[in-house]
């Protein structure tokens, strides 16, 4: 009786200090969230976030933990799993849990309407995620354009558009009027891509940027794009960036940790 008593004051005894220690760190990362942007703040903020501090609101909760850290199978994974067995070298992969990541977000969007600038293995994931969108791929490579038409042939919704990138670009937009779900990809003419896109956004676009850590020039932009009072709420990755443009809700910026 001694020794179980013993070891319940003990077992109270690490509770308690797990507790306080609990509190302590609850308290620096609301104070950190709130300082000025260092390496360790966004890493603490991005913890935070991603484990659902910070995100009151339910639509934007939902959406973090049923959709960019969705751990439940899709029923297109398996399809997804085999891209690596597809690969060519003219084609450019992402890693399985960014296809996945961009399936899950083709599903979410419902989108009418999918674009990819830069076009690689994505599409396919993407195509997999919202089978009755129309998919628009584009790409400035013929060797990309052949193996996307030999990898989606049972796609016949998926148009591979080979040219300039931009002419190709801003010639689809003017004909479909807005933006559904855009993914800018394997392409280095993002900011003209982002610049010709946002006056034909609307309430239901999101539009998806790849490698935005790729150099500091380029996150600094990113960073630009999330102050802008042309976009709404934003997500930042770590090497992804989302973009909504929801009028009707507060602007708000998260940074969040997903599984790669």
């Amino acid at each position: 009786m001694e020794l179980l008593i013993t070891y319940i004051l003990k077992g109270l005894q690490m509770y308690i200090f797990f507790c306080i220690v609990w509190v302590y760190s609850s308290i620096f990362v609301i104070f950190a969230a709130d300082k000025t942007s260092t390496t360790m703040n966004k890493w603490i903020r991005r913890k935070r976030n991603s484990w659902g501090y910070g995100v009151q609101s339910p639509s934007d909760f939902y959406f973090v933990q049923h959709v960019l850290r969705e751990k439940s199978p899709y029923y297109g994974y398996s399809e997804i799993e085999e891209l690596k067995e597809k690969h060519s070298a003219h084609l450019p992969l992402y890693s399985e849990g960014i296809n996945k990541l961009l399936f899950r977000l083709a599903n979410y969007t419902q989108a009418k309407s999918i674009i990819e600038v830069g076009a690689g293995l994505s599409t396919y994931a993407m195509t997999l995620g919202r089978p009755s969108a129309r998919c628009i791929a584009i790409t400035s490579s013929e060797p990309c354009k052949r193996a996307m038409q030999s990898l989606l042939n049972e796609h016949p919704q998926v148009e591979i558009k080979k040219g300039d990138e931009m002419d190709v670009f801003c010639n689809l937009i003017q004909e479909l009027g807005t933006i559904g779900l855009l993914h800018v990809a394997h392409t280095n003419h993002y900011r003209e891509v982002i610049d010709a896109a946002l006056p034909h956004v609307t309430d239901q676009s999101l539009i998806v940027i790849e490698d935005i850590c790729s150099s500091k020039e380029k996150y600094d932009w990113w960073e630009e794009l999330q102050k802008s009072s042309q976009t709404g709420i934003t997500y930042d990755l770590g090497n992804i960036g989302l973009l909504f443009f929801n009028s009707s809700r507060h602007k708000n910026n998260y940074w969040i940790n997903i599984r790669k």
